[in-house]
């Protein structure tokens, strides 16, 4: 869970932009694209396990 609470701190912003973006498009151009909306958590965990440790802190980069 620190995890995920370590990415929110990180880039609220940038998912917030993603949801507003979204619901922009649906309310523009078409309805469905408010289907995108229960795909953004997939990413979020995904990103959030594995750049994040188990106490919320960004992992060291490796590819160095």
């Amino acid at each position: 869970m620190k995890q995920i609470m370590g990415l929110w701190r990180d880039t609220w912003w940038l998912w917030l932009g993603f949801v507003v973006i979204t619901i922009g498009f649906a309310m523009v151009i078409g309805k469905f694209f408010l289907l995108l909306l229960p795909c953004l958590p997939v990413p979020f965990v995904y990103f959030a396990i594995n750049r994040y440790d188990d106490d919320g802190n960004e992992k060291a980069d490796l590819g160095d």
